[in-house]
C-alpha cells in the first residue's frame, strides 16, 4: 500500500510540476492564460494541448516549436521531475502528515521562486509571503507543541536571523552578489526550519552553488563570466535539509539520534 501511495503522490506531483512551472512563467509577466494555453516564446503561437501532458510533452514537440521550429527550454520537464522526486523523497521521511504536505507546498513555492530568479532575477514578494506563511504558522504553533515534534519558539525565531542577518551584512558591505530576494528568502525559510536546519539548508546550498561555479569555470573556461542565482541553490538546501537535515543536525551540534 506504501508503494502504490507513494507512486501516486509522484505521478500527481509531476503533473503539479508542469503547472509550477508554467505559473514561474506567467507570475512576473501578468499572463495567466499561460497556465493553461502555453505559448511558444518565440512566436507566441499557442503550442496547443499536448503541451500539458506531463513528461511527454516535450518529446512529442521533438524540443521545437511546432510552427516556427524554434527550439524549447526543457524547463518544463526539468520542473515535473524534480517535483516529483522532491514529493516522493517528503512522503518516503515524513509520510502523510502535516510536515509532509507543508513542506511540500513550501517546495512548489521555492520551485516557483527558482525558476523566476532563474529568468529574471527577481524574487516575488507575491510567492514569497507563501513561504513565510508556513514560517509564522510553525512559529505559531510552537507555543502549543504543535506538531508533536515541534521546535520551541525561540528556535524558530532564532533561525529566521541565523543566516539572513549576516547575508544582509554581507550585502551591505559587499555590494553584490547577495540580493535582497535571498535574505528575505533565508529569513523566511529560517523561521520555518529553526536555527540548526537552516544551517544544515544554507551550507547545502552554498557548496551546490560553489560547485556549479567550478563546473561552469572547467567547461567553459576563466574567461567566462558567470552570475549563479543563488534562490534555486538555496531551495535546493532546503529540500535537502528537511529530508536528510536531521542527520547532519545531529552531526553539526552533538546531538544523539
Amino acid at each position: 500500500m506504501t508503494y502504490f501511495l507513494g507512486a501516486i503522490i509522484t505521478l500527481l506531483a509531476i503533473c503539479i510540476g508542469g503547472f509550477l512551472s508554467r505559473a514561474a512563467y506567467a507570475i512576473p509577466r501578468g499572463e495567466a492564460g499561460e497556465l493553461w494555453d502555453p505559448k511558444c516564446p518565440f512566436c507566441g503561437t499557442s503550442l496547443g494541448a499536448v503541451s500539458l501532458i506531463p513528461l511527454v510533452s516535450f518529446f512529442l514537440h521533438r524540443g521545437k516549436c511546432p510552427h516556427c521550429k524554434e527550439k524549447i527550454s526543457p524547463r518544463t520537464l526539468l520542473s515535473e521531475i524534480v517535483f516529483g522526486a522532491a514529493a516522493l523523497l517528503l512522503f518516503i521521511r515524513y509520510g502523510f502528515c502535516l510536515r509532509f504536505f507543508s513542506y511540500l507546498a513550501v517546495c512548489a513555492l521555492l520551485l516557483v521562486l527558482s525558476l523566476i530568479d532563474l529568468d529574471i532575477r527577481e524574487v516575488p514578494h507575491s510567492v514569497l509571503f507563501g513561504v513565510l506563511f508556513f514560517g509564522v504558522l510553525y512559529f505559531a504553533l510552537s507555543f502549543f507543541s504543535l506538531p508533536k515534534d515541534s521546535l520551541s519558539w525561540w528556535e524558530h525565531l532564532a533561525g529566521a536571523f541565523t543566516i539572513s542577518l549576516p547575508l544582509f551584512a554581507l550585502m551591505m558591505f559587499t555590494g553584490g552578489g547577495i540580493g535582497g530576494g535571498d535574505v528575505k528568502l533565508m529569513f523566511c525559510i529560517g523561521l520555518l526550519l529553526g536555527y540548526k536546519l537552516v544551517i544544515v539548508a544554507f551550507l547545502f546550498g552554498i557548496v551546490a552553488a560553489a560547485l556549479t561555479a567550478l563546473f561552469l569555470v572547467f567547461r567553459f573556461g576563466k574567461s567566462g563570466r558567470f552570475l549563479l542565482p543563488l534562490v534555486p541553490f538555496l531551495s535546493l538546501g532546503f529540500l535537502f535539509a528537511v529530508t536528510f537535515g536531521k542527520y547532519i543536525e545531529n552531526l553539526l551540534f552533538f546531538v544523539s539520534l
